[in-house]
């Protein structure tokens, strides 16, 4: 059985939107760290949400503070661990 091939496209419905997002870029936070690890990379994620607000992801500390002093005023750190 194949898999259904959705559309992309703009999501109108606000709080709709806000709940893929949201789930989408914790999908997208596990990736970067999985690719962070068996490759040896430092990688930096950095998140805009519907509403503006920035998402910071990093698995290295250098870029950790690097990243958190440009949004310190008004983002929100998202650390993965298993």
């Amino acid at each position: 059985m194949e898999r259904v091939k959705v559309p992309i496209k703009k999501i109108e419905n606000i709080t709709n939107r806000q709940i893929t997002f949201s789930k989408r870029r914790n999908d997208l936070v596990k990736k970067a760290y999985e690719l962070s690890i068996p490759c040896d990379v430092d990688v930096a994620l950095i998140t805009f949400s519907p509403s503006g607000r920035p998402t910071l992801f990093s698995s290295s500390a250098r870029f950790n503070s690097s990243l958190q002093t440009f949004i310190h005023s008004y983002g929100v750190i998202i650390k993965y661990s298993e």
